[in-house]
């Protein structure tokens, strides 16, 4: 599965088109192919979201085995699946910002991708300073949530 890590600021340029930085498309890998979804985070971040088809898959199987007749799990589906834009990469690497994903992320001339291990986000650089800070003290006041933890592996 892909990993993407760091951070890469890319120009956005009037017709959406940004380019996915080299080291997430190589972690990609062949799952390339199958595009990406683009998203609103359902946590409400200002960002875009971003999931390999992999993590659509993941998503999928979770929604499938909640109760369709329950106004929590329609919640989900339609914020997880409802608002999803599916984009492919064309031969230069770029992927095209959907308006609406453009307007609720407040990007304007560039994008920074922010890694998170098995997904990625795509940011106005300004909002994520302001991002930046207030996860740095949520991170700092839950680290305790690292604690104690089994890793994959270990027995």
């Amino acid at each position: 599965m892909a990993v993407f890590l760091s951070r890469s600021v890319h120009k956005v340029d009037k017709k959406g088109r940004v380019s996915v930085p080299s080291a997430f498309r190589a972690s990609l890998g062949d799952e390339l192919a199958k595009g990406l979804g683009l998203n609103m985070p359902v946590v409400g971040f200002p960002c875009i979201e971003v999931l390999p088809y992999a993590k659509i898959e993941e998503r999928l199987t979770i929604l499938d085995s909640l109760p369709v007749d329950e106004a929590e799990a329609m919640a989900l589906a339609h914020r997880m699946l409802g608002t999803l834009a599916h984009v492919t990469l064309d031969g230069e690497g770029r992927i095209v910002l959907p308006d609406y994903l453009i307007e609720y992320a407040g990007i304007r001339d560039s994008a920074t991708f922010v890694g998170l291990g098995r997904t990625f986000q795509i940011w106005d650089a300004e909002a994520l300073a302001v991002h930046d800070e207030s996860t740095r003290l949520m991170a700092r006041d839950n680290i305790k949530l690292m604690r104690n933890k089994p890793v994959a592996g270990e027995g």
